[in-house]
């Protein structure tokens, strides 16, 4: 069997997961997932930043038909939903809307479809932004080990390009390199180089360069240790001297609770550290 397509927006995912997942600093987060015996799954969720409060209700439920269907509910008065199915094999569509915030004329905010299709040697994706009036496309393609993709956004308002990007990925079984391009129309595009590294089962290491014109370069690596089945400690640092550390435990069958910390090294007596915390119930 041939190698399967990565989609354009997971290129690089691994190590950009490696890097960036579970170092939510700076706030605390409580979610709680539940499933009702006629298949209902609610989700509310809460997040305590400073003094701000934010949180929501989602409530999601699978119809006949593999059709998937979303609610949910913001502190801001503001309504989302989606509606996801797949009409044909291999295509999957998606739409969603948002109401407007606020004393707003318009009944609705934003509202996009998606169309999804996926093969196994390539993968495209479209999303229509109808306030926004903006398309945006993407697709990439698998040859042996080679994973090749780009994107494009294109504002229908202005009958102008806005952004593109362009990526690369080389896989091997213990290790990626990944290169991408990515810019906005008159403006310097950035350059981004990662390296991901599956050293064992236990343990994983990544790095990433990040360059702009007229911008000093970008440095971040880090590393991912499993102590057992149910702990998992992770370090990353970058370029601006800033320490990032998390703790993952798994408290019980349902509940996961990461802990993270972000350390100014460069500036280490003053008050410019960061802490956070996320706790995960499902049940």
């Amino acid at each position: 069997m041939g190698k399967t397509a990565t989609a354009f927006k997971d290129i690089g995912k691994a190590c950009s997961d490696l890097l960036s997942k579970d170092y939510t600093v700076g706030k605390s987060t409580v979610e709680v997932k539940s499933k009702t015996s006629n298949g209902v799954t609610f989700t509310p969720s809460g997040t305590k930043s400073g003094e701000k409060f934010s949180g929501n209700l989602a409530a999601e439920y699978s119809f006949a038909g593999g059709i998937l269907a979303e609610a949910k509910l913001l502190t801001t008065g503001v309504v989302e939903s989606k509606l996801e199915g797949s009409p044909m094999k291999d295509l999957k569509v998606t739409l969603e809307c948002a109401t407007a915030a606020g004393k707003s004329k318009t009944m609705l905010s934003s509202g996009k479809c998606t169309l999804d299709y996926k093969k196994e040697a390539y993968t495209a994706k479209t999303v229509y932004d109808v306030y926004g009036s903006a398309l945006s496309c993407a697709g990439s393609c698998v040859y042996d080990a080679l994973t090749l993709g780009c994107s494009a956004d294109y504002s229908i308002a202005k009958s102008a390009l806005t952004k593109y990007g362009t990526a690369c990925q080389f896989v091997q079984p213990d290790f990626s390199i990944i290169a991408k391009l990515a810019g906005a129309v008159g403006k310097s595009p950035t350059y981004t180089g990662m390296y991901y590294h599956k050293v064992s089962s236990d343990m994983q290491v990544g790095a990433e360069l990040t360059h702009a014109t007229g911008k000093d370069v970008g440095l971040a690596f880090g590393c991912m240790y499993k102590l057992d089945k149910d702990t998992t400690v992770k370090g990353k640092v970058d370029a601006d001297g800033m320490l990032y550390s998390s703790y993952k435990q798994k408290l019980s069958p349902i509940a996961t609770m990461t802990l993270a910390a972000q350390i100014d090294t460069v500036n280490l007596s003053e008050n410019k550290h960061k802490f956070g915390m996320v706790l995960n119930v499902t049940a």
